[in-house]
């Protein structure tokens, strides 16, 4: 079963998303499962995040999101 996520993006930083995975030859859809796959296989996000910026700061304050107790409820909701 398929389901969507929807979120909101900076239009400025939405398009130089798109003209690099236009580059690359992928949509963002594509960016965001290969993304999301590399998340679960990591049991993490798969790179390195310190010092968050202001942008991202902003963004897990913003409470526009879900939120998970634990990874486990996450997944189940992913795949649900």
């Amino acid at each position: 079963m398929s389901t969507q996520i929807h979120f909101r993006m900076d239009e400025t930083e939405k398009n130089k998303f798109e003209t690099i995975l236009n580059q690359l030859g992928l949509t963002p859809a594509q960016a965001f499962k290969i993304f999301a796959k590399k998340t679960i296989e990591a049991g993490g996000i798969p790179f390195e995040v310190s010092q968050p910026s202001n942008q991202l700061t902003a963004a897990i304050n913003s409470h526009d999101y879900k939120e998970f107790t634990s990874a486990a409820e996450g997944l189940k909701w992913l795949h649900e």
